[in-house]
């Protein structure tokens, strides 16, 4: 699921600019499904940021949050585009996808909250977005196993060292 469509991209940026990134071969048609292919990688990222918070898919709840997510996913893949059609990208370009990246950061670690963190996923599945701010304090408990080195366990091995 793409967070953002071609037309999302051509009603942001405007028909002539993605003419130019979206159409490598100088046709005149905008090729959608470079377009589309681009914003699926971009939502890729987006959700590989998201889901060390949230579980995925990610349910967007309110009208802020969509237009928040298409932002950032049109952002990123109009970066991609301009990489990948041998145009050099503009200052613009540049500063809206590290604005865009920084937003991921902030999304992993919990600066930006997008869903809630305590929450297991539609189907019961995925890691809830639990982090330690998130969960309740309790008992720790865990198994340390075998002892590997006691005392004097690497008393021989200094002395040749020390030598």
């Amino acid at each position: 699921m793409s967070y953002a469509t071609p037309q999302n991209m051509i009603d942001e940026f405007g028909l002539r600019e993605m003419q130019i990134i979206g159409d490598p071969d100088g046709t005149g048609a905008v090729v959608t499904s470079r377009v589309q292919n681009a914003l699926d990688k971009a939502s890729e990222q987006i959700n590989f940021f998201a889901g060390q918070r949230c579980p995925l898919p990610l349910v967007v709840a309110t009208p802020s949050a969509a237009t928040f997510l298409s932002q950032l996913c049109m952002d990123i893949a109009r970066y991609r585009l301009t990489g990948s059609s041998g145009i050099t990208a503009t200052d613009e370009v540049k500063e809206r996808y590290k604005e865009a990246d920084a937003k991921l950061v902030q999304i992993a670690s919990g600066k930006i909250v997008l869903c809630d963190q305590t929450a297991s996923g539609a189907n019961g599945t995925g890691n809830g977005g639990l982090q330690p701010d998130s969960l309740t304090p309790g008992t720790v408990e865990f198994d340390a196993g075998d002892r590997v080195f006691g005392a004097g366990a690497l008393s021989d091995f200094m002395a040749r060292v020390i030598r």
